[in-house]
């Protein structure tokens, strides 16, 4: 019997604790912080992709230098090179897309 009031305390105590959660995750604070983190990854994947085609326009330039050249073992880094930066923007491709629909159904869910 002593106990019984320290454990409707326990009680009372963790529903206030999730209640609070509770009304957190509902809160649009922390709505527009989830859609400013979209944005920002949105922006970073971006930027990723313009140093990605730059870095393919160079490696390109230099294959086709290699090329002329005569430099096969050369040409052969480059492609390799071109071949691995090609995937990772595929990879950067498929990650914005995602990132998109993430932003688009967050804001329908609104």
């Amino acid at each position: 019997m002593r106990y019984s009031g320290l454990l409707s305390l326990a009680v009372v105590a963790a529903g206030v604790v999730v209640s609070g959660s509770v009304a957190k995750a509902e809160d649009p604070y922390w709505d527009r912080r989830d859609q400013r983190h979209d944005r920002q990854d949105l922006r970073r994947d971006y930027a990723r992709v313009d140093d990605l085609r730059a870095d393919m326009a160079r490696d390109q330039w230099r294959l086709n230098e290699d090329l002329r050249c005569g430099r096969l073992r050369a040409a052969e880094r480059e492609a390799r090179d071109m071949a691995r930066d090609q995937r990772t923007l595929n990879a950067k491709r498929r990650d914005i897309r995602r990132d998109r629909s993430d932003m688009y159904w967050d804001r329908r869910d609104r």
